[in-house]
């Protein structure tokens, strides 16, 4: 029988827990004294030649012990009147700034203004240690003259806390930068990119299944699922006879026995998202972290491998960083410990990221959700259309002095296999082996967890330079093409060929040479 998926609608749902960015109705008065620079310049500080002593009260209660006695509330009065603020400077497009940095996602959010006064303010004495103003490409430094980054900025300031955003104030606004990426991804635009993908049926639909095959994402004669709204080809999932009666896909049957009832309840793995029995070899919920479940140990140490990683910059060579980042929907407590701090530019940079990939990427729309592919996947936002669920992905990505120049897509579906769909570079930065960089250090990553096989698609065009460059092979093989039916990897036309690595064969990347030997 030929299901359709008709007249589906994507409805976007947001948080309860984010803000809104204030009534156009409220107040511009400047004469607001919480708008201004204080009147009183800050004096020298007798610590330090570059330093500036608090002068004003204000500072002093926004950095010092003091403040966070005030708590939330303060920050997001802050905010509030912050928000009130930029009303009076519009926007930059996104497309034309050069560089992609946190500082200019917050400049051409309309966030900040460019060449904006920014101030280093100590934390406990609230003393001003430096000055600058704010630019598309970091902090021109007052003092020296120098283009530096934000932890540039901070080391030069006399100070050294990883946290350089919660301690730079704009000098009018007296808000943190912290906060400002906050309120920048509070706003209504960039909430949206980021909703769930929450596909509904028209009401007066046949049925409630997908109009598109799990495997090849083309319609047609589909086997639909009993449990979920997952579609088949039979011959994409090599059926060669058409069962009679209810009829479960492989995400709602146990990975281990095939079996979509009995041997008790089907949990569900947080890894590879493929379902289980307990008794079939699966683990037991997590009593301490209820969410979290595992189909075995592999899938608990890929899993705790990947979020050990997040937010962390790795540092390579020629200053070039990497770090892998998840986009989070934990709210925020103001609190801004070590985790939360982590989690705001881990959010931050999943913005930037977005950007990168819009430039290198067309726009792929899924023609029968209309869902944005590549926005989704670098949101890792998720679906009730198995298909399109892609909350189980990593965003991977290379800096250099705060500006990410390559961004990769993830999902690793256990211990057999890791998909990269994407992988782009910006324009000035081809041709110069960064993709190459970043993909070395994914799969060192993936060597590492123990996983066995990356896939990855290619236009006919590039497929010679994957297979001679970074030594990857077509899927030919019918026992790999029968593997890879049973995963929800993404997508692509018949024109786009899908190619393989063995990474059980390669090295360990983060072993030194010696070490090495013997490992092929």
């Amino acid at each position: 029988m030929a299901y359709n998926f008709r007249n589906r609608n994507l409805l976007n749902t947001r948080g309860a827990y984010l803000g809104s960015s204030g009534s156009d109705s409220e107040s511009q008065d400047d004469s607001d004294p919480d708008f201004l620079t204080p009147s009183r310049t800050p004096r020298r500080s007798t610590q330090n030649n570059t330093a500036r002593a608090g002068g004003a009260s204000s500072i002093r209660n926004l950095s010092g012990k003091r403040a966070r006695g005030n708590g939330e509330e303060h920050k997001r009065g802050l905010r509030e009147r912050h928000r009130r603020r930029r009303k009076r400077f519009s926007q930059v497009p996104q497309a034309q700034i050069s560089r992609r940095t946190v500082l200019s996602w917050l400049i051409g959010s309309g966030v900040i203004e460019e060449k904006e006064a920014v101030w280093y303010v100590a934390a406990q004495s609230g003393n001003i240690l430096g000055e600058g103003k704010v630019n598309r490409e970091g902090i021109l430094c007052s003092c020296c003259s120098g283009q530096l980054t934000v932890e540039e900025f901070e080391v030069h300031s006399g100070r050294k806390t990883r946290k350089p955003y919660q301690y730079i104030y704009l000098a009018g606004s007296q808000v943190s930068l912290l906060d400002c990426q906050i309120e920048a991804w509070e706003d209504k635009e960039e909430e949206e990119r980021r909703t769930f993908n929450n596909i509904q049926p028209a009401s007066k639909a046949v049925d409630r299944n997908d109009d598109a095959c799990m495997v090849c994402a083309d319609g047609g004669d589909l086997i639909c699922c009993e449990r979920c709204p997952s579609t088949f080809h039979p011959r994409c999932i090599f059926m060669e006879i058409i069962p009679q009666g209810d009829w479960l896909c492989p995400y709602c049957i146990c990975k281990y026995c095939g079996n979509g009832n009995g041997n008790g309840p089907l949990m569900q793995c947080s890894q590879c998202e493929k379902k289980y029995h307990f008794r079939c070899g699966g683990e037991t919920l997590d009593l301490m972290n209820p969410p979290v479940a595992f189909c075995g140990s592999s899938c608990r140490k890929i899993y705790k491998g990947l979020h050990n990683l997040l937010g962390s910059q790795n540092e390579l060579h020629d200053g070039l960083t990497w770090t892998l980042l998840q986009r989070t929907d934990e709210p925020f407590t103001g609190s801004y410990g070590e985790e939360e701090y982590k989690r705001i530019q881990c959010n931050s940079k999943i913005a930037v990221a977005w950007l990168v990939m819009n430039e290198c990427f067309l726009s792929t729309v899924d023609r029968h959700t209309r869902a944005n592919i590549v926005q989704s996947i670098v949101y890792n936002r998720g679906s009730y259309v198995t298909r399109i669920n892609y909350s189980g992905f990593y965003t991977a990505i290379l800096e250099k002095n705060d500006e990410i120049i390559s961004v990769a897509s993830i999902r690793v579906h256990g211990k057999r296999l890791a998909e990269m769909p994407f992988i782009g570079t910006r324009g000035e930065y081809r041709r110069l082996g960064m993709a190459y960089v970043l993909e070395n250090c994914i799969e060192s990553t993936l060597c590492s967890l123990k996983v066995e096989k990356l896939v990855i698609p290619s236009v006919s065009q590039l497929t010679g330079m994957w297979m001679d460059k970074y030594f990857f092979s077509r899927v030919q093989e019918e026992r790999l093409v029968k593997e890879l039916s049973l995963y929800n990897t993404v997508m692509f036309p018949s024109s786009v060929v899908r190619l393989h690595k063995n990474l059980a064969m390669l090295p360990d990347l983060n072993l030194s040479p010696q070490e090495n030997e013997g490992h092929f």
